[in-house]
């Protein structure tokens, strides 16, 4: 009598167990990424590209890394355009229409060729630059900006120095595939955020505007991993295609989120 006991008891737990993990929500995958932006852009460091996006040996390596993404099968993807932007859904259901020419930029050559193969219905802008630290009309704004126009450009960060001109070849000599693949090694994203380090530490003199510029970008990393969240569901398989610079901060987000599991995006670029 106590051994059927026992094996009730055993047999109740075993089936709240299983109860309790079909009823947990199915996690969502998450990827990041990291890219050099195909158009020049205002940045820390732009682009060094040498010809166009559009030309057809650059447009048979937008198809290989499109290609390879594929085999995630996302169910959504995330670019980096302005969150509550309704003009970039806007021209990807024209561009599913077959009545929009895309543009150049990593938006329409990465990111809504992908969703469109995968059979998305939508695209997903979630930039936003976040709120501002620091007000540049008043004098302390004013110190600060005259501070990073002046010094913006000094920083001497030896590992970031050697990533920036390996990713500079590169994008000279190599493919997109060959260029994302370096992107997106841990040792190039720790690389590309070291230089964030170094430059928190400058301009103490002028009402700390290192640190007031770094506090801005991990802000605006903080918000841009809010409006992801905002968009992602239990279930989905997302990408997220952004600047490489903004995958470290976004990548520990990720990993610390017990909602998400963060996927190598390097898995599929092999």
């Amino acid at each position: 009598m106590r051994f059927c006991f026992s094996l009730l008891g055993l047999l109740a737990v075993c089936l709240g167990i299983e109860s309790a993990a079909l009823a947990s929500p199915p996690k969502t995958e998450l990827m990041i990424l990291g890219v050099a932006h195909l158009e020049a852009r205002n940045d820390v460091h732009n682009a060094v590209f040498t010809d166009s996006p559009l030309s057809p040996k650059r447009q048979a390596q937008i198809t290989s890394v499109v290609d390879h993404l594929l085999r995630f099968h996302p169910t959504k993807v995330l670019i980096e355009e302005h969150y509550g932007d309704t003009i970039w859904n806007t021209q990807y259901n024209d561009y599913l229409a077959h009545k929009f020419t895309l543009g150049s930029n990593e938006i329409y050559q990465f990111g809504f060729k992908l969703a469109a193969l995968a059979g998305d219905s939508s695209i997903y802008p979630i930039d936003t630059w976040g709120p501002a630290i620091v007000d540049d009309s008043s004098p302390e704004g004013k110190r600060i900006n005259a501070y990073l126009a002046g010094h913006f450009r000094s920083v001497k960060d030896p590992v970031s120095d050697a990533f920036l001109s390996r990713s500079d070849e590169i994008q000279r000599t190599g493919t997109y595939l060959d260029l994302l693949r370096f992107l997106n090694t841990d040792a190039s994203v720790r690389a590309n955020a070291s230089w964030y380090a170094l430059f928190a530490g400058m301009g103490r003199e002028a009402d700390n505007a290192g640190s007031s510029y770094v506090a801005q970008w991990y802000t605006r990393n903080v918000y841009i991993f809010s409006n992801i969240l905002s968009v992602i569901r239990p279930g989905d398989r997302v990408v997220v295609i952004m600047g490489q610079g903004h995958k470290y901060l976004l990548r520990q987000f990720a990993k610390l989120d017990p909602n998400i599991d963060y996927i190598d995006v390097l898995k599929y670029l092999r």
